[in-house]
């Protein structure tokens, strides 16, 4: 993780007192890296986690048996399915509010043919809790299996306490050109989502040199567009990235 060390230290030179502390960047890639597929199909390129503080660390996941070697702490980062999932951790420390369904319906969606709102009911909290997180474990190992593979352009988060953090389109920029582009470019995906338009006014042009018409930019999930504008870009995940095609 060298290369990933350096890279923290420039952007701390940038966000100051603001900087995600290391060891919580560092799990946040041990996690990433966990979940890599063997043959890179599809990147989705987003932004960055959420600032997960010493305290959080220090939450233990319950061992996962469908993913054996799965890491075993807390951070604020969809891959730890700890995030936003209260009963795999049992912790009085949790968080009181954590989690990202939008995301957990991006990936559902480039898993499976979505024709309505409904079709995202087995990962959110209408499923019971058991259920839905095997749901959820079932996602995440499909994903690995089909070679799609969420990486954040900043190795450190850029939302801290639900706000921005000042600075951080500058440490985005900093972290895409000294580590996230090498990992992209060395991943050789067959296409990348790139899911914001802040992240595509950081990375497009490096997107359109190395991956021509193989790029795509989609809003963010909690981005201001109407309900049928977001379950559009659902669709558009599926059909991108839905190998199961008789049924995508």
């Amino acid at each position: 993780m060298q290369k990933l060390n350096e890279t923290y230290f420039k952007i701390k030179r940038i966000l100051g007192e603001d900087t995600e502390p290391l060891e919580s960047v560092q799990l946040v890639e041990t996690y990433r890296r966990f979940l890599k597929p063997e043959k890179v199909r599809v990147v989705l390129l987003a932004e960055s986690h959420v600032f997960t503080h010493d305290a959080d660390r220090k939450v233990s996941i319950l061992p996962i048996s469908d993913l054996p070697g799965y890491p075993t702490r807390y951070v604020r980062f969809i891959y730890c399915l700890g995030y936003g999932e209260k009963t795999l951790t049992r912790s009085e420390l949790h968080p009181r509010r954590d989690g990202t369904p939008q995301f957990w319906k991006i990936f559902f969606s480039c898993c499976n043919a979505v024709s309505s709102s409904a079709d995202f009911r087995p990962i959110l909290k209408q499923t019971p809790t058991k259920q839905r997180i095997d749901n959820k474990i079932k996602i995440l190992k499909q994903l690995k299996e089909q070679g799609i593979w969420l990486v954040d352009a900043s190795i450190a988060a850029l939302y801290k306490d639900s706000k921005k953090i000042p600075f951080m389109f500058e440490a985005l920029k900093v972290s895409w050109q000294s580590y996230t582009r090498d990992v992209v470019i060395a991943a050789q995906p067959d296409y990348v989502i790139c899911i914001g338009k802040g992240v595509a006014s950081v990375v497009k042009t490096d997107l359109e040199k190395h991956f021509s018409s193989r790029h795509l930019v989609i809003e963010q999930p909690n981005a201001f567009l109407s309900s049928e504008e977001h379950f559009a870009n659902y669709k558009r995940y599926s059909r991108i990235c839905c190998t199961k095609k008789e049924k995508c």
